[in-house]
């Protein structure tokens, strides 16, 4: 049977394949509570970056699938296909933004389009909202609406002070009617809405946005420290690895030196002969010392330091005579 489409679904569809075809990288938003006119400034000013597109999901589906099953399919048709329909993260109320650009300019955009609203009747609190303690400003005959909320308070100069913190709302639970009509009375707008990354495509990879909150500092860290305890676990196993290997012949490098030192024997690599011998004349240990005391003398007045001055050019000239 050959399904007809109609002509808005035809160039949907073209659309959405020449996006695939243009972007590697696809973040899902869900666009709940989301007006228009955001979704208007956020075009805007993805344009040279990205597109954003919206659309159902079964139709979004549907593209994906016939492009993974199509002759021409590429390995990435085909990673999309599996990694977002088949898991099943293609869901809800999303749209699509398609980007080659780094992921941080894109968060950016969406931070910067968000804007704060009251909390409504039957919305799902997406954070955490506390009412602090203090002079609410609001006349005594309001206190029923506290009371409802459980929230001890009392009357301070003809109005309604609250006595300490309550959380009136966690995330993921229903604005009822009472905390919905109290925040509107405290004028208190907690809510922030705008997209909202449910998860990220990028070339073959899907993860989720806290992915996008870890800095280059963080991934540094990190390396440093894996490559910290591999040279570790190395050197005391005595399984050599690329970074242990530099500890490896500094410490067979002290040996030698140790062994010359204890016999007669010497050799000549990486001026090994020249450190030997000055280490048996003293020179080196002249050397550390002078280094050691030079560190630890305190300031000394500028007459002082000429007459070191002196004092070292006199021992230069005697060392050469």
């Amino acid at each position: 049977m050959v399904v007809q489409f109609s002509e808005k679904k035809v160039r949907y569809i073209q659309k959405m394949g020449d996006l695939l075809s243009s972007y590697t990288r696809l973040v899902f938003c869900n666009v709940d509570n989301v007006q228009s006119q955001q979704m208007h400034n956020i075009r805007r000013e993805l344009r040279g970056k990205g597109e954003m597109l919206m659309g159902k999901n079964t139709l979004m589906r549907k593209v994906i699938k016939d492009r993974s099953e199509s002759a021409d399919a590429t390995e990435l048709d085909k990673q999309l296909y599996e990694k977002v329909v088949n898991e099943g993260s293609l869901v809800g109320n999303l749209g699509i933004l398609f980007t080659n650009e780094e992921f941080d300019s894109v968060q950016t955009i969406i931070k910067n389009n968000r804007i704060q609203a009251p909390a409504r009747v039957g919305s799902i609190a997406p954070l955490d909202v506390v009412i602090p303690a203090g002079n609410t400003g609001l006349e005594p005959g309001t206190t029923s609406f506290f009371q409802a909320l459980q929230l001890n308070t009392k009357i301070v100069k003809g109005a309604v002070e609250i006595v300490t913190e309550k959380r009136v709302l966690t995330a993921g639970d229903k604005v009822d009617n009472s905390t919905a009509v109290l925040l509107q009375k405290l004028k208190v707008k907690p809510f922030f809405y705008g997209l909202q990354i449910h998860n990220i495509f990028d070339n073959g990879e899907v993860y989720g946005p806290d992915v996008l909150d870890l800095k280059e500092d963080f991934f540094t860290q990190t390396m440093q420290s894996c490559i910290t305890k591999l040279t570790s676990l190395s050197l005391q196993t005595g399984i050599t690895t690329s970074t242990s290997f530099p500890h490896v012949v500094v410490s067979g490098f002290k040996n030698l030196l140790s062994l010359s030192l204890a016999t007669e024997l010497s050799f000549e690599d990486y001026g090994a002969a020249e450190l030997i011998e000055n280490i048996r004349s003293g020179k080196m240990v002249a050397a550390a010392a002078n280094v050691s005391a030079t560190q630890n003398a305190p300031a000394e007045s500028a007459p002082q330091e000429d007459n070191e001055e002196e004092e070292d050019e006199d021992m230069g000239l005697g060392l050469f005579d």
